[in-house]
């Protein structure tokens, strides 16, 4: 390869790589896709000028100070942001010490690889129009390295890439897969954007700020249900310190039975596990493959280490209770109260001295908070010391945490055990894809009282502000609809046309590609007649096929094109 022919190829790796990069400034920390394109820069600058590479001192200093600085900020050097973050300071680096063809080489093929860490963030359609485009560039830079006429590079590039891609669409169906999806990796941290706590403690919330980011779907099958019984449970909180609501995570071996005859939901669900549990509609009567359903109603995936985004089923009935007996021991649990809040207490145990019947008095307590003038609003006051009696008492406004924390507390006071469930209620129904797609700001939080043997959902929210449930979050609140970007406003029909459009493409997305694991390919081999085939019998067909095609091409390479000048050393 000719020196100018080489240079303009350098040029298109080091242009690639950085195309290949840019998805990374959503992810990393900022300073670090900077470093890796100053570094770039530099390499582009020497190339340009002609210049000799830099001495080994700086090369040093150039690798080992960034990674320091990535050690101090996460760390860690392993893992999703800081395994990713590492590779590309090393490929940053590796960049200003080529010096050969075979070096260019080297840093074209660690660019393909880099290619595919964008998916271990996000698996949406957008980025995988993204991960096309990074191909194509990379593969024209390896047609440059190749010799190719650079006039004739792009229509090569294409060829190439179109006659590969039917061997990638095998590829994908037939080779075996891993039991979960294949572009998912644990992360850090987690929570701040699914709408979810692992504790709730209202009074320190001055303002709940909304996110409409997608958490989950469901598709039900057969007839869909209504907004209102929406209510998808994830986590039970117990106890309280008096401003604070924890898990004590019981696991008692005991099953439940529902109350009445109603007609079980059968639906299924895609959605990553929080602190391990997994959203089911309210209330599950059966689990699918993969998850498994346990004490106080709580669904959690079997392998429970595993934070993969999962596909499963479950089975529900859309009920306000079922029956749970609990022993003294347990009911003495559910009453636990410290000695907070002294205004709630007293109006609990008044309610509770006028009402011994335990149904007549969760009646009384529901009445009696409706009556107290509360507002629903995503904006309250902070609250300190007493936050339950400065939510009833003073205030008098807040969201569906004040709500359930405040009706918990009052039912408990009032000798009744109960519990608070958080969780998401409601959701956005897709028409097209017969979906529903669940987000960050429908997540929800409501009470759980026993009586007569049975565990009853109070929704203290809905007592004040019914549309909250029967509209859903965004016809309820003004700061909650969405609204067109720059000019604000609710987005026109044809808006809302093309967010249902793309809603449904993702949803088709993540079931068909991103959750193709190792069920959904034995299913498609059975619903192809196949019945089951072991992972052993696939690679065993794969590679006989490969050798039957690859074998006579490469004959032709080796022997059909001997007068081809081969590339030389830069």
């Amino acid at each position: 390869m000719l020196a100018d022919e080489l240079r303009l190829a350098s040029f298109a790796v080091l242009a690639s790589l950085a195309l290949v990069a840019l998805p990374l400034f959503l992810h990393l920390p900022g300073w670090v896709p900077l470093v890796f394109a100053l570094l770039l820069a530099w390499r582009a600058t020497l190339v340009w000028q002609r210049r000799p590479l830099p001495r080994r001192l700086w090369l040093m200093l150039v690798s080992l100070l960034p990674v320091a600085a990535l050690w101090l900020n996460l760390r860690t050097l392993v893992g999703r942001e800081g395994g990713v973050a590492f590779l590309l300071l090393l490929v940053g680096g590796k960049a200003l010490e080529t010096a050969s063809l075979r070096d260019w080489r080297v840093l074209l093929a660690l660019g393909f690889f880099l290619a595919a860490t964008p998916l271990l963030f996000d698996q949406s359609p957008l980025s995988a129009s993204w991960l096309l485009l990074s191909l194509f560039a990379l593969t024209w830079a390896m047609v440059l390295l190749s010799g190719e006429d650079a006039r004739l590079s792009p229509a090569v590039t294409a060829r190439a890439l179109l006659l590969s891609f039917p061997l990638m669409v095998v590829l994908f169906v037939v080779m075996p897969r891993l039991p979960g999806p294949l572009w998912s990796m644990p992360t850090e941290q987690q929570g701040a954007t699914t709408g979810l706590a692992d504790s709730m403690s209202p009074g320190a919330i001055g303002k709940m700020i909304p996110s409409r980011e997608p958490v989950f779907t469901a598709e039900f099958r057969g007839s869909q249900p209504r907004v209102s019984q929406l209510y998808w449970r994830v986590m039970v909180f117990d106890q309280f310190d008096g401003t604070r609501w924890t898990a004590a995570n019981l696991a008692l071996p005991r099953g439940v039975a529902l109350s009445g005859e109603a007609q079980p939901l059968r639906y299924d669900v895609v959605a990553e596990p929080f602190q391990g549990y997994l959203p089911m509609l309210e209330q599950g009567v059966e689990a699918g493959e993969g998850v498994v359903l346990g004490y106080q109603q709580k669904l959690r995936r079997v392998d429970a280490a595993n934070t993969a985004r999962l596909r499963y089923s479950v089975q529900s009935v859309a009920s306000s209770q079922y029956r749970d007996a609990l022993d003294e021991r347990e009911q003495a649990f559910y009453l636990q109260l410290p000695a907070d809040n002294p205004r709630t207490i007293q109006a609990g145990q008044a309610l509770a001295g006028r009402h011994p019947l335990p149904a007549a008095r969760l009646q009384a307590l529901q009445l009696w908070l409706a009556e107290q003038g509360l507002r629903y609003t995503l904006n309250p006051p902070t609250l300190a010391g007493n936050v339950v009696d400065g939510f009833l008492f003073d205030s008098r406004q807040g969201f569906c945490e004040h709500f359930s924390l405040a009706f918990t507390v009052l039912a408990r006071a009032a000798g009744l055990p109960a519990r608070v469930v958080v969780g998401f209620q409601g959701g956005e129904f897709n028409a097209q894809g017969r979906f529903w797609q669940i987000r960050s700001s429908d997540a929800h939080a409501w009470s759980e009282v026993w009586v007569d043997g049975s565990w009853r959902r109070v929704d203290a929210t809905a007592l004040v502000a019914p549309q909250r449930v029967d509209a859903g979050i965004d016809n309820t609140l003004g700061e909650v609809a969405p609204r067109m970007p720059l000019v604000g406003g609710r987005p026109p029909g044809w808006a809302q046309w093309v967010a249902q459009q793309w809603q449904l493409a993702n949803f088709s997305w993540q079931r068909w590609v991103v959750g193709y694991d190792a069920a959904s390919q034995q299913n498609l081999f059975q619903q192809l007649g196949l019945g089951e085939v072991s992972a052993a019998n696939v690679v065993k067909a794969l590679l006989g096929g490969m050798a039957l095609v690859l074998l006579p091409l490469a004959a032709y390479v080796l022997y059909g094109r001997r007068g081809r000048r081969s590339p030389s050393r830069f």
